[in-house]
């Protein structure tokens, strides 16, 4: 181990002091992994011997700072040996920390996990739904079953996490529980941000899954075309139920709130903005986030229709929303008496994905303002969610742009030849008449 152990004093000029003096720092490197350190000495530049990495002088204060080198370098290599000895694996961060005296070593992966655990439960309701925090304690035991499988243990320590585990972590997810990427990428995401946590706690200083990645497929987005809305908002229902929910959905598609902004709309939501236009302020629940929706006629009409509807009275609410589950059992009857294609299934969600594509992209809206209408937290998210949606519309641009220029290319040749012909004609006449004179 001593043999992969280098210890370099140097003298940090970056650091220079008031009075121009440098302090020496030592540089502590295990394999490819290395660590910066302080000494706490400070000297002239022109004291310092570079290659026997000392201090030139025979004073007694010159022989005190290279002692306390030597001592410095002494105390490393101890630390590394106890380490070695003790048969624990260990790393970089592992040498700095306890050579410091500080035992955040220890801290293994569970613990932390368990105090972000505790730490949401505490915000349940607030910062927090209870089915996030579910999902965190699902991802949790997947780790548990991961570090007992792959390494035969109950827990790991901070120390020890490394690009390797994670990918051990998505292999044994993909092969033991057969989950999609998407699910893998969920997992890591909860993951990491515990990890992350930590590292604000000061329980590890770098992050250990760098570089590593879980790359997503993009997936084709379900949404439904202008005929298919249409046809959904046009057809009358004949049962009362029926065709309220068709009006909240029909209302979320020119909206693109989802069911949670539906259902929790008050009156108060509604103000008038800068354009003297009405307009929604909305706080989405999933990102914690404040934007605005502007209300297109259709949904201001809908929210006109059931304002004075008994149980939008009776909640203080703008639509008379039911539960999220018999919304969506109500809206596959919506769908198969409407004939919409078995490969659109009628869901709360869908109305969201119809007003991005079919409402906003297809009708030329930014892609920069459909991020803030539909409330996320930036543009990236919103390319990623409907990237194919827009090289969809993309390639469509092209064809009509290439359409009209061919289109002004045959008629400019068009044109030229009729010019030409003209000019032919005129040099004919003039001909006949010279000769005829």
């Amino acid at each position: 181990m001593e043999n992969n152990i280098k210890i370099t004093f140097w003298l940090n000029k970056t650091k220079k002091n008031s009075k121009n003096l440098i302090p020496i720092y030592v540089r502590v490197q295990l394999n490819y992994d290395k660590f910066f350190k302080s000494t706490g000495i400070y000297i002239q530049a022109a004291e310092w011997d570079k290659k026997a990495m000392r201090i030139r002088g025979t004073s007694q204060e010159t022989q005190a700072n290279n002692a306390s080198l030597d001592a410095l370098k002494i105390k490393i290599l101890q630390v590394v040996n106890q380490l070695t000895v003790l048969g624990k694996p260990f790393n970089i961060h592992t040498i700095r920390k306890t050579l410091e005296g500080n035992n955040a070593n220890q801290i293994t992966l569970m613990r932390v996990y368990d105090e972000q655990l505790g730490e949401m439960k505490k915000l349940k309701g607030k910062d927090f739904a209870p089915a996030t925090i579910i999902k965190y304690k699902n991802t949790q035991l997947r780790l548990r079953q991961y570090i007992k499988f792959r390494f035969q243990r109950r827990d790991m320590y901070l120390y020890e996490l490394n690009y390797q585990f994670m990918s051990g972590f998505e292999s044994f997810l993909k092969q033991k529980f057969n989950n999609s990427a998407t699910t893998c990428y969920k997992h890591y995401q909860r993951f990491t941000r515990v990890i992350h946590q930590a590292m604000h706690k000061g329980y590890i200083e770098k992050y250990p899954f760098e570089n590593y990645k879980i790359k997503l497929p993009k997936k084709k987005i379900q949404y439904l075309t202008q005929a298919e809305l249409d046809r959904i908002d046009q057809c009358d229902f004949k049962v009362e139920r029926l065709n309220i929910i068709r009006d909240i959905f029909v209302f979320a598609c020119y909206t693109g709130l989802a069911y949670a902004e539906s259902e929790s709309l008050t009156p108060d939501c509604i103000t008038t903005g800068m354009d003297g236009e009405l307009w929604l302020n909305i706080h989405r629940r999933k990102t914690k986030k404040e934007y605005q929706v502007p209300l297109f006629p259709r949904a201001l009409e809908i929210i006109e229709k059931y304002k004075n509807h008994p149980i939008c009275l009776k909640r203080g609410k703008c639509l008379p929303v039911p539960s999220n589950v018999k919304f969506n059992a109500y809206l596959k009857e919506i769908g198969d008496i409407a004939g919409i294609p078995k490969s659109k299934p009628l869901v709360t969600h869908l109305a969201r994905k119809t007003f991005a594509t079919t409402v906003a992209l297809t009708n030329g809206m930014n892609i920069g303002v459909l991020s803030k209408i539909l409330g996320h937290n930036s543009i990236k998210v919103t390319l990623d969610s409907y990237g194919t949606i827009i090289d969809e519309l993309m390639l469509r641009s092209v064809k009509d742009l290439k359409g009209k220029l061919t289109t002004k290319t045959e008629r400019s040749s068009s044109e030229r030849y009729e010019a030409g012909k003209n000019a032919q004609q005129d040099l004919i006449y003039e001909v006949k008449k010279v000769c005829k004179n």
